[in-house]
């Protein structure tokens, strides 16, 4: 695979925390999951347990969130 360098130009990124953002963090760590499996660095038995564990994360998350 050849290496590639990207490099952002345009305005400056908002930074993003798990609080405000945690329905696109998880689908960004369900990407990489996906990706992990696609390339042959997961089964998907491993796939299934990752995304089983990334939804009660989000799930706990949430039910964190509503308490407070």
């Amino acid at each position: 695979m050849k290496y590639r360098e990207f490099v952002y130009v345009g305005d400056a990124v908002s930074e993003l925390n798990e609080q405000e953002h945690a329905a696109f963090l998880m689908n960004i760590q369900k990407s990489i999951v996906l990706s992990l499996e696609k390339s042959g660095m997961l089964t998907s038995s491993q796939r299934e347990r990752c995304l089983i564990a990334l939804e009660e994360q989000y799930s706990q998350n949430q039910k964190k969130r509503r308490r407070a």
